[in-house]
């Protein structure tokens, strides 16, 4: 990502600080997102991968997963299907006169994939109704039982969510949020989301991937557990992570949607906020403005650095519990600017 400057004019920068929220042949390699694994590789006696199969085979497969007990969900617009023996499922977008039994297997596989297929998981398509997507491993945040897991993942699990989802954005793509579209997996603490849609150029909407994170797993626990504030914390890292001194520039740095996190978690907690809240979301407005100064080649390396420092310890200190914090000893009317 390259940030390219045409015209550079003095006037006051506003950070979001609104009160309340409101074609591939199939021989090709395609890029995926890193938490995505699949198997494509076969051994003697073990099953090939699906599309290491004549289109013949996939076709038959595909028809032949399409059965009760395979179903796995559907929204609004889709049913799913996981592909039995496979690392794959098959999604079928629903028509109001059409049944999945009308489905045309005549039509060419195509591995043909756009940017937006390939952000939403797929790997063939098969006409305009049915698309293979991976399977990923794990359950979604909705069904997945010991919730309070999701209060204890490390940082990097939310930045790579954060990720994921600017990325789509970055790509004119939306992630429908909602608690069942991120799927959660034990084993690597990995969190991936499943569900986007395209933007509107008619009707844009504003995309805000620190909001819409809290939101969704907040609502999945929606009343049970006071660690949510463990979840907002996180975030609130996950946010300095993109601050950090000599990080790349992040392409909207002014519009990182720390206000709108902030927003939500208040709106959520429907509680007063403790005097260092608003101390945490001024501090994190100084560094954004500090990233914009490096950003046009100023050296602020330690005023970035000093000012992270003390961001962090007031997120240990009022939503992780570290009794480690450095503020732990001063006073709130003592100079930590």
């Amino acid at each position: 990502m390259f940030c390219v400057i045409t015209m550079i004019s003095i006037r006051p920068i506003f950070f979001n600080n609104f009160k309340k929220p409101d074609v591939f042949n199939k021989k090709q390699e395609v890029s995926l997102p890193a938490q995505l694994s699949f198997d494509t590789v076969s051994f003697s006696g073990r099953q090939k991968d699906l599309l290491d199969l004549s289109e013949d085979e996939i076709k038959s497969k595909i028809e032949a997963s399409i059965k009760r007990e395979n179903f796995i969900g559907e929204g609004n617009e889709a049913k799913v299907y996981k592909i039995p023996d496979t690392d794959y499922v098959v999604r079928i977008l629903k028509y109001e006169d059409k049944e999945e039994k009308d489905l045309d297997f005549k039509k060419n596989l195509s591995f043909d994939l756009s940017v937006d297929d390939k952000i939403n998981h797929a790997a063939a398509k098969l006409g305009d109704r049915v698309t293979i997507l991976h399977n990923l491993e794990g359950e979604s945040c909705f069904k997945y039982k010991n919730k309070k897991e999701f209060f204890n993942l490390p940082v990097d699990s939310y930045h790579k969510l954060y990720k994921q989802i600017s990325y789509a954005k970055d790509n004119n793509m939306i992630f429908d949020v909602c608690d069942s579209n991120i799927i959660y997996n034990p084993k690597d603490k990995s969190l991936t989301a499943i569900d986007f849609y395209k933007n509107s150029g008619d009707f844009p909407e504003n995309v805000r991937p620190l909001a819409f994170i809290f939101s969704a797993i907040a609502y999945s626990v929606k009343g049970i557990y006071p660690e949510t504030q463990k979840l907002f914390g996180a975030l609130v890292n996950t946010a300095i992570k993109e601050l950090e001194s000599g990080a790349k520039c992040p392409q909207d740095v002014a519009n990182l949607d720390i206000n709108h996190l902030f927003a939500s978690y208040e709106s959520y907690n429907h509680c007063t906020m403790p005097a260092q809240f608003d101390i945490l979301k001024s501090k994190l407005v100084d560094i954004q403005c500090l990233k914009l100064k490096e950003f046009l080649g100023q050296d602020v390396t330690k005023e970035i650095q000093g000012s992270i420092k003390v961001a962090k310890a007031l997120v240990n200190q009022l939503y992780l519990k570290d009794d480690s914090s450095f503020l732990n000893n001063i006073k709130l009317c003592d100079d930590i600017y």
